[in-house]
């Protein structure tokens, strides 16, 4: 008999919802854009920026530290530090994140290639630009992926 009870009074709550503290009534698609208010005709001046695929205008999202160092490079050899400290960043984050047996956490990585990541990102912070592009160049090839055999 009690299951009986909460159902029937299930009606009632659904129906008081809306004037219950922390409902949020509110909670409906937005409204669609009036007709007077439409997207600008394209001119000559941006037709050939809506022709474009975004393929072509969007770069290839990096995914690996491969990637990150050579975005790092890239924005070494423009001179860019921020956007080059923020690639190393990632990088090594991707160098780090790995799996270590119970009890060996604390370990600090030592590899090569997180020292040389580390040394390039002080070479940028003291605006170093050619020493943290051979830094970068240094740890390229000791994080990119190993060349799959022919057939």
């Amino acid at each position: 008999m009690p299951r009986l009870a909460l159902l029937a009074s299930l009606p009632l709550l659904v129906a008081a919802a809306p004037v219950l503290p922390g409902f949020n009534s509110a909670v409906s698609p937005p409204p669609a854009a009036p007709a007077s208010v439409a997207a600008p005709a394209p001119n000559s001046a941006n037709a050939a920026a809506t022709t474009a695929s975004p393929a072509d205008t969007l770069p290839a999202t990096p995914s690996t530290a491969a990637d990150f160092l050579a975005l790092a490079a890239q924005e070494t050899a423009q001179h860019q530090a921020k956007p080059a400290l923020r690639a190393l960043g990632k990088a090594e984050v991707l160098l780090l994140s790995r799996s270590v047996p119970l009890y060996q956490t604390r370990q600090l990585d030592t590899s090569t290639p997180v020292r040389l990541i580390e040394q390039a990102r002080q070479a940028l912070r003291a605006a170093d630009f050619p020493a943290a592009g051979s830094l970068i160049a240094r740890a390229m090839p000791l994080v990119a992926p190993p060349a799959q055999a022919k057939p």
